[in-house]
């Protein structure tokens, strides 16, 4: 097997992979508005189980972002910089950002700023107590997941055709 097929299978792994993230992230999204509706009825206290529900959905849905981008970075990019404590933040925003004559800008960088507003929620979540969950931080991220889902679908779609031309290119 040549260096050439090698790589073909590895950009069709990477669109089955792909396409396996962006139905959990699409799934994700739809559960995360689902309980932002619910949670904006509610009359009083939120419940506790709604708060962590939701903020639950929420770490998932970044993570599954950020899974598309560790995907596309290793198979494409060569890797993601591993150094340092900010690999999270460097990996969003190499996804920003055009690398010549190897792929372009996987995201735009409004979108890069949307994204980072998870990416910071995650982190909080991961280091916080459940106790210290608002809603008052949580809504604008739950009530702009339809949005944001959106902005990672045209992004899906830019990425699969962007490697489709790459296999195309090497199937030549």
């Amino acid at each position: 097997m040549t260096s050439g097929e090698k790589k073909i299978i590895q950009y069709r792994k990477l669109l089955g992979d792909l396409e396996l993230d962006m139905d959990s992230i699409t799934k994700l999204g739809r559960e995360i508005s689902l309980i932002a509706q619910d949670v904006e009825k509610l009359r009083g206290e939120i419940p506790s189980r709604d708060l962590i529900s939701c903020a639950a959905y929420l770490h998932h849905f970044y993570t599954g972002i950020e899974c598309m981008f560790e995907r596309i970075s290793r198979v494409i990019d060569g890797g993601a910089s591993t150094g340092g404590g900010d690999y999270h933040r460097e990996l969003l925003k190499s996804m920003a950002h055009e690398i010549q004559k190897t792929r372009p800008a996987i995201i735009s960088l409004d979108l890069a700023e949307e994204l980072d507003e998870y990416r910071r929620f995650r982190h909080m979540f991961r280091h916080a107590y459940g106790s210290e969950l608002r809603w008052r931080k949580m809504q604008p991220l739950a009530n702009g997941v339809s949005s944001t889902v959106k902005g990672i679908e045209d992004t899906y779609q830019k990425t699969v055709s962007f490697v489709e031309d790459l296999i195309s290119g090497l199937s030549q």
